[in-house]
């Protein structure tokens, strides 16, 4: 039996929508960020420079082939002839590398290369964990900033209707109409302002995930606060250098002494072993007979470069000036990563201290209010008064919702610091979230 049309969409309207948390975006992210698209291009390519460094210790086999007709004229006392005959030449040649300096350090740098691409995708990784939260948060922050403002609209909109009534009867002034007004039309500006960095943010987000993002969950209204673990900053710096940064770097610097050692090869002698197998069928020759060679050659071949022209010394020099570049570099990336690492290992600990000092602060300024519209109610204080009162007690909580996110975010940076930021850590607070 088929259920009414209106039913239908009855049930269909009832029917719950399921909000996306954390993981959920993470996912879509995953799929159609660019920027991690990007990376994961940029290590396959990477990843190829081990077989290509592996290659040049392998051997190396080359086939030949020719077929050519030959039309040769041979005038001597005894001949005056014209001879037309093809030639067929078929060559296959092995050359297996015994002993190449520069190819031991071309692989060496083929490790490397494959150990940077490792340490830049899983960089790469953390980054994408860490944008994607930060642009779910900060969809989540704008929220409450609007929701705030509308609240606070609606608050002091009541106020109005207030102060225009008693003014109607007699029991307020038109000062009291003013200001309720001119705090309405301030709380008017500050929800478009609120309503167009929502959606900025959501649109930010978007980039991320290339569809416009629906409904959010939300941060629960319990937060576990909690220092960093181990209690103790220097153990938290000594950890970050072996971040993904530093190892990439690390490996730059390896990648840059193979180069030195590449260059120095350039001056050593080479040893190959060489084998090939040559077809030579001939149909014909000046003295008119045809020729047929079949060759089997094997043997080394030594080489010893003597001069040229002093460029070998000229790359062995750039090649060192590069790898000091390289050391310099991995020596800033290693105390950039303990200044961050410190400035975060901070942030967890005032974000703590601070999300407590604003719940405080939210808890004195609700009784502030309530002290006040109390004291409104008994003629003791103004509308301004209220206010006012109203209006701290917003921006209390919207500094409170702030302080939330950016206590996560600092913990979330500080495992990044670190190079141990995973999706472990983005369920941890993809935990913290639910419907309001």
């Amino acid at each position: 039996m088929k259920r009414p049309i209106a039913l239908c969409v009855l049930l269909a309207c009832a029917t719950p929508v399921v909000a996306d948390n954390l993981i959920d975006v993470y996912r879509q992210a995953q799929s159609r960020d660019p920027l991690w698209a990007a990376a994961r291009a940029n290590y396959a390519a990477n990843i190829e420079r081990l077989s290509q460094g592996r290659a040049l210790l392998l051997p190396t086999v080359a086939l030949s082939a020719s077929a050519m007709q030959s039309d040769q004229k041979v005038k001597t006392p005894a001949i005056d002839n014209t001879f037309h005959y093809r030639t067929d030449i078929y060559s296959l040649q092995l050359t297996q590398p015994i002993y190449r300096k520069q190819n031991f350090a071309g692989y060496a740098q083929g490790e490397a290369a494959a150990a940077q691409a490792e340490a830049d995708l899983a960089s790469a990784r953390q980054d994408l964990i860490l944008r994607v939260t930060q642009a779910y948060l900060a969809v989540l922050g704008a929220q409450d900033v609007l929701d705030f403002a509308r609240a606070e609209k609606a608050a002091i909109e009541r106020m109005l209707a207030l102060s225009k009534r008693n003014f109607s009867v007699g029991n307020a002034s038109l000062v009291d109409v003013h200001e309720a007004q001119a705090a309405f039309d301030l709380a008017v500006a500050q929800e478009i302002t609120a309503a167009n960095d929502f959606e900025v943010k959501r649109e930010a987000l978007r980039l991320l995930t290339g569809s416009t993002p629906g409904s959010l969950s939300h941060l629960k209204q319990t937060l576990d606060l909690a220092g960093p673990q181990p209690a103790d900053m220097e153990k938290w710096v000594e950890a970050s250098l072996d971040n993904p940064q530093v190892r990439s770097q690390e490996q730059a610097v390896e990648s840059a002494r193979q180069e030195i050692e590449k260059n120095v090869g350039s001056h050593y002698p080479t040893l190959d072993l060489a084998a090939s197998h040559t077809y030579n069928d001939a149909g014909g020759s000046a003295q008119g007979i045809p020729i047929y060679t079949n060759t089997n050659q094997i043997g080394l071949v030594f080489q010893m470069p003597l001069y040229q022209g002093g460029a070998i010394s000229s790359k062995v020099r750039e090649a060192a000036a590069r790898r000091d570049q390289a050391e310099q570099q991995l020596e800033s990336v290693r105390r950039q990563s303990a200044q961050q690492t410190r400035e975060q290992y901070l942030a967890v600990l005032n974000g703590v201290a601070r999300v407590q000092a604003l719940e405080q602060a939210q808890r004195s300024n609700q009784r502030a209010l309530e002290s006040t519209l109390l004291g409104h109610e008994r003629g003791l204080r103004t509308n301004i008064d209220v206010v006012n009162a109203q209006r701290e007690l917003f921006r209390t909580r919207r500094d409170l919702s702030q302080a939330r996110y950016d206590y996560l975010l600092a913990r979330l940076r500080l495992k990044v610091a670190v190079g141990q930021l995973g999706e472990p850590e983005l369920e941890d607070i993809n935990r913290l979230l639910g419907s309001r």
